[in-house]
């Protein structure tokens, strides 16, 4: 039986393999009871608080600014949740020192990706179309 390429290749490799392993299951769980679904996706025109977009057709440019975005919300201390909605075979939780590198290296994997504040402040939506949807839940 064949493995799982993203597990092998890039999860085994640093940046990533040194992070932390989590259940996907968890984080899909609480985003499926705080916000609509359409579709497989979050439903954002009904976000109506604390939610921006961006449609970024460049990939480095898009990468760049989403290590901004998640850099710019992380507190000290904290812990930044990553799940994959397709490729990843497990979530992952990464510091504010890891967030540039470990941020670069997931958004390679071919997925829609989803960033979460370990507290659920924010949460960072990244689809391979290229949208970027930022939720700033302390606004509520």
């Amino acid at each position: 039986m064949a493995g799982n390429y993203w597990e092998e290749a890039v999860y085994s490799v640093p940046p990533l393999s040194a992070l932390e392993q989590t259940d996907m299951s968890a984080v899909f769980d609480w985003l499926d009871l705080h916000f609509s679904f359409d579709g497989g996706k979050i439903d954002w025109i009904r976000v109506v608080r604390g939610h921006s977009n961006w449609q970024i057709d460049d990939e480095h440019l898009l990468a760049a600014r989403v290590s901004r975005e998640i850099c710019e919300r992380i507190r000290p201390g904290s812990l930044v949740e990553h799940v994959g909605d397709g490729l990843s075979p497990y979530g992952v939780r990464f510091t504010g020192n890891d967030a540039a590198p470990v941020t670069a290296a997931l958004l390679e994997i071919p997925e829609h990706h989803y960033f979460l504040a370990e507290d659920r402040a924010w949460i960072v939506v990244v689809t391979t179309e290229g949208d970027l949807d930022i939720v700033d839940r302390l606004n509520y």
